[in-house]
């Protein structure tokens, strides 16, 4: 656990913001290379980039300063300390892809080949801050004995190193991602298996946490987001792909 990486006076470099702008900045590069298959310019999916990044992390704080609320009432400053850590994941998706669709439709770009575009990039970046997460000590696993088991300060006893096992999920879906938008599938297949699949490896990997309350059937809200969000992209396939051409053929 090194939640602060270098000190010099009052000057601190936290490992949660270091690994975050990192994921980000790899993100937008990645971004740029793949651009170069689609019609829009390098320079504009940045702009797209730039915003989305924007609205995801304004969200995904105002998430956990919303799940968290009693101890911010009376830190209200901490709120704007994102650095320190304290963002909800899921929070982050919805301000991302709100601040995406605002722009796709402010400029009249091509909204799935571009969500295509993004997604690959996304879970990169989550690889990345799900590292953040561990070496600042959020999001850790339940008591476990396992060999690979991790010790933090603040806790009792070893515990899952819940942060590296999605970071490492993310990481090959991100490998995943990128074999799917290099083959040129139909638009709307790398989003749709991004939505999908990464809902699901979340599903599993929060049984193992230990800093998620159950709130229903034995399950987290995290788990009943990642079930909502796989059968809702269900759901719009099933729609897009067998419903709505019925419907314009008739």
């Amino acid at each position: 656990m090194y939640p602060v990486l270098f000190s010099f006076g009052p000057i601190r470099l936290y490992s949660y913001g270091l690994l975050v702008a990192l994921g980000v900045l790899l993100a937008v590069l990645l971004l740029r290379i793949n651009a170069r298959g689609t019609s829009v310019h390098p320079d504009t999916v940045v702009d797209l980039a730039i915003v989305t990044v924007i609205g995801g992390f304004a969200m995904a704080r105002a998430f956990y300063v919303v799940q968290f609320w009693n101890y911010f009432r009376n830190a209200p400053l901490d709120i704007f300390k994102m650095w320190q850590g304290g963002i909800i994941l899921y929070g982050g998706l919805v301000g991302g892809i709100l601040g995406f669709t605002f722009f796709i439709w402010v400029r009249h770009l091509p909204f799935m080949t571009l969500l295509d575009l993004f997604v690959p990039a996304t879970a990169l970046a989550q690889a990345f801050g799900r590292i953040g997460c561990f070496l600042n000590g959020c999001c850790f696993g339940k008591a476990s004995q396992v060999p690979w088991a991790v010790s933090f300060p603040f806790l009792k006893e070893p515990v899952h190193p819940t942060q590296l096992y999605e970071a490492f999920y993310c990481f090959l879906l991100t490998g995943l991602l990128l074999f799917l938008w290099n083959r040129r599938f139909r638009t709307g297949t790398v989003a749709a298996a991004y939505f999908i699949l990464y809902p699901m490896g979340r599903f599993v990997i929060e049984f193992f946490r230990g800093d998620s309350q159950v709130i229903l059937f034995h399950l987290t809200l995290n788990q009943w987001i990642s079930f909502g969000f796989v059968l809702f992209v269900l759901i719009l396939l099933v729609f897009t792909r067998f419903i709505w051409p019925w419907k314009k053929s008739t």
